[in-house]
């Protein structure tokens, strides 16, 4: 029929489409987790007979509308850092998602290209392909597959083995092994008792180990040191923070003695950037106008300005004191958010700045070393930096000393990105930082999510996003460090090698005198 020939070119491009929907549908914020399971199946066809060149821009397209999808808070985040109308925020997130975006079109070139050439399965190149891709791609806010799954604990076990990454794998084999067998079925071709087999096994491994690391770190917990930490937050957000700071501060001190006089507490946590604080050193003991009265030890985020007027250099700071107010220990962020922390090549072009009267001039960190409260050691990251598995393995390798961490805290301000879905996409991020170090983290936001994630990843217990409220757990202090601490992304630096591998072999096979498209020779498809 004309009407069905006509539509059949947009077949692929509406696939396309579809799956990148069904993956922001899946992701962190949605929650629709079981999606990422099919997510990739669309793509999966729509690929089965174009040509790699075609492939990558049906994957971009996928990976664009995922991002426009699960990125939209983007805007927002935009008109406050930047100080920018709506439709430059919107250019902002079609800049975003088309870089972001390249993952999925990597993939789907990467994948094609293989398959195509050599004829090797389709349920291995992908879930390799897109590791690695996940791994090298540039990302303005790296995000993984492998999140969506956060609240699914038996899955994510193996990220303390292989990082993140590794869940991402997982989830790419699995859409594969459906789409094989949906194809199977749809050509009336034998069911693969093979393919069956091993995807059985592989599933009952991974949730066998989940499994038996649930239980051992159930009772590593159960029987280890714990601190009582108390969390607060004023539901102010960042405009707010800026029109009046006195009333920041002072909000942050009355729920502060609120929660010293209900709890015993080892330790309270302030968000970041709560105050503005110039000091010539950092060991000195701050005014009881900035602290309060509470007499209790605090981890407090603030805009710190270090050395004499007109050669000072303000940094995104967190400062640990003591009962009495002595700083004992300092960390400045080192992983700045671009356009709104820093403007990049601004340093150079510093007339950039005043083009962007919005954006912050932050010094960036150097120091990796643990905070010290008492006798125990403290892992401290600010804003987004948690969601860096790289950057949070760096700081949990103890600093020149190695004085490995008992648990981990994070400063942050997501008030930027409005009510939207950004806080729990980056908790659940952040999340996956338990299990690859194997300790507790303590997030603490202006305006939600605040929480607690014990050394499995799950969230014991959060605050609601935009409320006033405090928040008080106990945390267990531990020792040791997992593979993933100690050997890093290896598993994805595998997968990179291979797949450099296996487009290398398909590009000299597509040469003249080279075997050329094995697998089209064989079925036609990839």
């Amino acid at each position: 029929m004309p009407g069905s020939n006509s539509i059949k070119p947009l077949l692929p491009w509406i696939a396309a489409v579809i799956g990148g929907v069904l993956i922001f549908l899946g992701y962190a914020g949605f929650d629709q987790y079981y999606l990422e399971w099919v997510c990739l199946v669309p793509l999966l066809w729509a690929l089965r007979e174009q040509r790699p060149g075609r492939a990558f821009l049906i994957g971009w397209l996928a990976g664009i509308v995922a991002h426009v999808g699960g990125f939209s808070w983007i805007v927002g985040m935009f008109r406050q850092f930047a100080g920018v109308d709506w439709p430059l925020g919107t250019l902002g997130l079609l800049l975003v998602a088309a870089t972001n975006g390249l993952v999925v079109a990597t993939w789907a070139w990467a994948t094609r290209l293989i398959t195509r050439a050599t004829g090797w399965s389709l349920l291995w190149v992908a879930p390799a392909i897109w590791t690695a891709a996940e791994k090298f791609c540039p990302e303005v806010f790296p995000n993984y597959l492998g999140a969506s799954q956060y609240r699914l604990a038996p899955l994510t076990q193996i990220a303390d083995l292989t990082g993140i990454l590794g869940v991402s794998f997982l989830l790419v084999y699995i859409n594969a092994v459906i789409y094989e067998l949906a194809a199977g079925w749809l050509e009336n071709r034998r069911l693969p008792r093979r393919t069956l087999l091993i995807f059985a096994a592989v599933l009952a491994l991974v949730v066998g180990y989940g499994e038996l690391r649930i239980g051992t770190l159930d009772k590593q917990v159960a029987a280890a040191e714990k601190m009582t930490v108390g969390l607060v937050q004023t539901n102010r957000g960042a405009a707010g923070n800026y029109a009046d700071p006195e009333t920041r501060l002072r909000e942050h001190q009355e729920l502060s003695k609120t929660l010293t006089a209900q709890h015993a507490l080892d330790l309270i946590v302030w968000p970041e950037a709560i105050c503005n604080l110039s000091l010539s050193s950092r060991a000195l003991t701050l005014p009881p106008q900035v602290l309060g009265e509470s007499k209790t030890p605090m981890l407090l985020g603030a805009c710190l300005q270090m050395g004499q007027p007109g050669a000072s250099r303000v940094s995104n700071s967190a400062l640990l004191t003591d009962a009495s107010g002595r700083i004992v220990g300092s960390y400045d962020k080192t992983v700045l958010v671009p356009f709104g922390e820093y403007i990049p090549f601004g340093d150079a072009f510093p007339i950039l700045y005043s083009w962007s009267p919005y954006s912050s001039r932050f010094w960036r960190g150097e120091s990796a070393e643990p905070l010290p409260l008492g006798r125990h050691l403290l892992s401290v990251s600010i804003c987004y930096e948690d969601i860096f598995p790289d950057h949070i393995r760096k700081l949990m390798a103890g600093g020149r000393e190695r004085r490995i961490p008992e648990a981990m805290f994070n400063l942050t301000n997501d008030s930027w990105y409005g009510n939207s879905t950004e806080p729990m996409e980056h908790l659940a991020l952040a999340s996956f930082r338990s299990i690859e170090n194997r300790r507790s983290l303590v997030r603490v936001t202006n305006t939600g999510v605040s929480a607690f994630v014990d050394p499995v990843g799950r969230i014991v217990s959060h605050t609601g996003i935009w409320t006033k409220e405090v928040l008080v757990g106990r945390v267990p202090l531990l020792t040791g460090r997992t593979l993933y601490a100690s050997w890093g992304d290896w598993f994805g630096w595998l997968c990179t090698l291979l797949s450099l591998a296996g487009v290398a072999w398909s590009l000299r096979l597509g040469r003249p005198g080279g075997r050329g498209r094995a697998q089209d020779k064989k079925t036609g498809k990839a």
